[in-house]
């Protein structure tokens, strides 16, 4: 993000808290004191969202509020990118304040922001469960070029789009999973994303989420850093071509 769009995203979410201060000189109802201060503090969480984005968001054709609305929520509430990180282009952090002398909250590193390929287990029937990359693809649409319906399904149902663990024997991109009666999994959903936690948020606030997950840079794969001892391959369905760089991005 450049300054100049930073300075139009903090005018934007700014506007919406002048209108509450202009609409408590002049009524006083209790309805309207809870409405402003729902105002004030949807602008607080998009001024919040814009200012902690580990990376240089591409904000053109956007919807400004619902891009700081989702930041503030992948990084401030769903710490997305502590599953969704990617391990072959480096660790979470640059600076980890889990460490001594680091001071909180910490510096995200963002090569590997959101691109996927955290390893989670094998699963019964030879599965590899790594998390999925979230980034855009060459259309622009993020998570695997899934539309905003799409992308609703999986956070509220946990559809797996990518049928990428289907129920053995039937063998998949990335292995089955071991299905009924042998174990009680569906290997239908997804099955370490935690959708029935965040299927639960407001339309709204998926579609800030879908919103600034199209701001984020495409990770394409493979990253110049090893993966740890042990790790099995990355899934193909982290690959993906993206945008050519446009005159001006760094």
């Amino acid at each position: 993000m450049t300054l100049k769009q930073l300075k139009s995203a903090m005018a934007s979410a700014a506007a919406l808290t002048a209108a509450f201060f202009a609409g408590t000189m002049t009524i006083t109802s209790p309805r309207v004191h809870a409405d402003s201060g729902e105002t004030a503090l949807a602008a607080s969480r998009i001024l919040i969202g814009f200012k902690i984005a580990p990376v240089r968001l591409n904000l053109k054709g956007l919807d400004l509020n619902l891009v700081g609305l989702g930041s503030y929520i992948v990084n401030a509430q769903g710490d997305c990118n502590g599953c969704h990180t990617s391990p072959d282009y480096g660790p979470e952090y640059s600076k980890d304040p889990t460490f001594v002398g680091v001071p909180p909250p910490g510096v995200v590193n963002p090569a590997a922001y959101l691109g996927g390929g955290t390893f989670f287990a094998t699963f019964p029937g030879g599965a590899t469960i790594f998390s999925r990359n979230l980034t855009p693809d060459i259309t622009g649409l993020p998570e695997g070029g899934h539309t905003l319906d799409e992308f609703k399904t999986i956070l509220r149902t946990g559809h797996d789009y990518d049928a990428a663990h289907p129920p053995c024997p039937a063998t998949g991109a990335e292995g089955c999973i071991l299905g009924p009666p042998a174990t009680p999994i569906n290997a239908t959903v997804l099955q370490i994303m935690p959708w029935a936690t965040y299927g639960q948020m407001s339309d709204n606030d998926i579609a800030a989420i879908y919103e600034y997950l199209k701001a984020i840079p495409c990770i394409p794969h493979q990253g110049p850093v090893p993966l740890p001892p042990g790790t099995p391959p990355l899934p193909s369905i982290l690959y993906q071509s993206c945008p050519a760089p446009q005159k001006g991005d760094n």
